[in-house]
C-alpha cells in the first residue's frame, strides 16, 4: 500500500531566479518553507485544492478532531 503521510520522495525542480524569488515571497507570507509551498502547489495541481489548505496534513482526519484555534 502507498503510504501518504510520509513525504519520503524528492524530485529536483530547476527555478528562474525571478520565480524562485516569488516562491519564497509567497511562502513567507504563508509561514511555510519554499519546498513545502512547491509540494502544495503541486498537490493542488493533481488533487485540487479542497483538503490543501495550510493546515492539511497537520492535523486530524476528521473534522471534529481538528484542533480548534
Amino acid at each position: 500500500m502507498v503510504d501518504d503521510t510520509k513525504h519520503t520522495e524528492a524530485i529536483k525542480a530547476f527555478f528562474t531566479e525571478r520565480e524562485f524569488l516569488d516562491i519564497c515571497r509567497i511562502a513567507a507570507r504563508e509561514d511555510r518553507k519554499p519546498g513545502e509551498l512547491v509540494r502544495v502547489i503541486v498537490r493542488r495541481a493533481m488533487y485540487g485544492t479542497i483538503g490543501s489548505d495550510k493546515s492539511s496534513g497537520n492535523g486530524a482526519n476528521r473534522v471534529d478532531e481538528g484542533s480548534h484555534d
